[in-house]
């Protein structure tokens, strides 16, 4: 009775799959889409596509139905929240391994995860390798798992039974809707510092103790993007990468490199990052602070870093039609301008919604 049962359980989970382990999804199930360390390796290996979203949290609001439309392509989302260039870059190195049609890969170059080691990963995130290897003698932890049969087989069949759709891409890890949004959000790590106070938060001449890139971190950085960025590029030349640097917002520019002395060394880091990608003619890398008026509205930011739905449709629309692109001949330039600009702002400014 308990061989019939343990095969009953397998058959099951093997059947619906929620993880898309071994196959893709089946026609007619309400499938559960909102794990996606978990389920982004199978939706890689399992569904058909043509595009790939992925990077961090910075992609999780783009809707795959608005990248299909702009590109002209089938995409899936696998984003990974957290993610160091490694975990990203295996992901993105598997994606163009099991899938030889994949044409365009979107992603967010997080400048936060660039100066670390190239094989860190995030301490804190799941890594279940029973889901992203080959090796079947492993997959009981998958198969004989109660919260993946109770809280996605069962609960699957019983949305299927009652007509619930099953969830799509656009939905897949999007919080956009879920996050207000608004200076006391968008400095809300600025004020817990303060006791709610607003505080005086001038320029960056206040600030003189700024440095750039150590020749340490300067070898680490060039090590990561070697490591999980161009060797992907290089490797798959037929494969267009859209790339990106995310648009975080005028607070976290004060917070995390004005305040910390660490300005010079993020344009120099953006500098050294884009002339390592535009060596290769299959990228495309766009950055977006030159939006000033979106940057400094933190009516558009949630907290320090993450934007607005609409920001995240917008970032799709200029990069499909090549607006704010970064080119070889001209980087440089746009990044004076880039650190003339932010270099000068009066921080003060930011807390104009609070007062």
């Amino acid at each position: 009775m308990t061989l019939i049962l343990m095969i009953a359980v397998a058959a099951l989970v093997v059947s619906v799959d929620p993880f898309f382990h071994y196959h893709g999804p089946l026609k007619g199930i309400s499938y559960i889409l909102n794990n996606e360390r978990y389920q982004n390796n199978g939706i890689m290996r399992n569904c058909e596509y043509d595009a790939l979203v992925t990077g961090t949290s910075m992609s999780e609001n783009f809707n795959t139905s608005l990248v299909d439309e702009l590109f002209g392509v089938n995409s899936v989302k696998a984003t990974y929240a957290g993610g160091y260039y490694k975990e990203i870059g295996d992901a993105e190195r598997q994606a163009l391994s099991y899938n030889p049609d994949l044409s365009v890969v979107i992603r967010s170059i997080d400048l936060f995860f660039a100066l670390t080691d190239k094989d860190y990963r995030n301490p804190g995130a799941a890594d279940p390798v029973f889901l992203n290897d080959d090796d079947p003698f492993n997959d009981d932890s998958y198969i004989y798992n109660a919260d993946v049969l109770f809280d996605y087989v069962n609960a699957e069949i019983s949305r299927t039974v009652r007509g619930v759709p099953a969830d799509t891409f656009d939905s897949y890890m999007r919080f956009a809707e879920e996050r207000p949004l608004g200076p006391a959000y968008a400095l809300q790590m600025v004020l817990e510092n303060t006791g709610g106070e607003i505080p005086d938060a001038p320029g960056l001449e206040k600030y003189t103790d700024q440095s750039g890139l150590t020749s340490d971190e300067k070898e680490m950085l060039l090590e990561n993007i070697r490591a999980n960025l161009t060797a992907n590029i290089a490797e798959n030349p037929d494969v267009e990468f859209y790339y990106f640097y995310p648009p975080y917002s005028i607070g976290d520019w004060y917070y995390n490199y004005v305040v910390e002395g660490k300005f010079p060394a993020y344009i120099e880091t953006m500098e050294i990052i884009t002339e390592e990608l535009l060596k290769y003619d299959n990228v495309r890398l766009f950055c977006f602070f030159d939006e000033t008026d979106m940057v400094t509205d933190l009516g558009n930011y949630s907290d320090m870093q993450h934007y607005s739905g609409e920001i995240s449709d917008r970032i799709l629309r200029w990069m499909a039609a090549g607006e704010h692109e970064l080119k070889a001949d001209s980087y440089m330039e746009y990044f004076d301008g880039i650190e003339a600009f932010y270099s000068e702002y009066d921080y003060n400014r930011m807390f104009d919604g609070l007062r």
